[in-house]
């Protein structure tokens, strides 16, 4: 039987395309299967963000006790009808190009909050400043300015103070095993939780929490605290350390072992403070709890 003339056509130009598309087609890449998730999780090693912008953005820092600042809100567009301000609202200030303001540039809004002791002893470490939000130059006059509102984490009070804006970034970096029982101390550094966010005591994962330990103490970006707390024994157990109930460590001679509670990634470093997320906890984290840098 013999096919038509049309038919054979057909099927020869069908197979020419085949095989043109086959020779454009390029050869497996050796280096691809690299890139490409085993079933071993090869890419879990990979560096992960340790937190997130609002991690940073929307909590603070500690500072001195009467910090200077560039400017003050002293009025706003709609200061009739509201008493706190957010996203979008246009604020007033008193202070412009005679300040070193310009148009264009953006700061943080900031209040000052209340002095933060050390629980273990009671010691002054500053006072924490609280980022409100985010606010850009929109015009500007020899002693009077207006900024607009870009970002609001809470409410904006009037008197609120500006802060040169740097962003922060957020670090990069390998997760290693947590520590579990059994685990000697590290040696490293060693301090103590001393602020939260919102000055909330009890904390669990995905808390934003102020620790005692800085640059002076070796600290970066990217670092793991160990959160961990001795339990109470019959001579000794938890004192009232200024506004505060802590655990306190064992006295000298007294060996007991750990309760590892968590850890927390370190986001930013001041000189002797640092921010940090509480990535695991394993039980209730309180504010005087140890840490240990890993």
């Amino acid at each position: 039987m013999r096919l038509p003339r049309r038919r054979i056509l057909a099927a020869a130009l069908v197979l020419a395309s085949a095989a043109w598309v086959g020779a454009q087609t390029p050869p497996p890449d050796a280096n691809l299967a690299t890139t490409v998730p085993s079933s071993t999780g090869s890419l879990e090693t990979a560096p992960k963000p340790t937190g997130y912008e609002s991690d940073l953005y929307c909590f603070g820092y500690l500072g001195g006790l009467n910090d200077p600042f560039v400017a003050q809100v002293t009025s706003a567009q709609d200061v009739a009808e509201q008493v706190d301000f957010a996203t979008g609202d246009l604020l007033y200030l008193e202070t412009g190009a005679d300040r070193g303001l310009r148009v264009g540039d953006e700061y943080w809004l900031v209040t000052a909050e209340n002095e933060v002791f050390n629980p273990s002893n009671g010691a002054s470490l500053g006072r924490f400043y609280q980022y409100r939000g985010r606010a850009v130059v929109l015009c500007l006059g020899a002693h009077s300015a207006t900024i607009k509102v870009l970002d609001s984490c809470t409410d904006i009070p009037m008197g609120a103070f500006l802060k040169k804006f740097d962003p922060i970034p957020i670090p990069l970096a390998r997760k290693s095993p947590p520590a579990t029982a059994c685990d000697p101390p590290s040696g490293k550094p060693a301090g103590r939780i001393v602020y939260s966010r919102d000055g909330v005591v009890a904390l669990g994962q995905d808390t934003p929490v102020i620790v005692d330990l800085g640059i002076a103490n070796g600290l970066q970006p990217g670092d793991f605290l160990t959160i961990y707390r001795y339990s109470t024994g019959r001579d000794y157990g938890i004192e009232p350390q200024g506004t505060y109930w802590v655990n306190v460590p064992p006295p000298p001679g007294v060996e007991i072992p750990r309760t590892y509670l968590g850890e927390i990634s370190v986001l930013e470093v001041g000189d002797r403070w640092a921010i940090g997320r509480i990535t695991d906890s394993y039980r209730l984290i309180e504010v005087g709890d140890e840490v240990e840098l890993k």
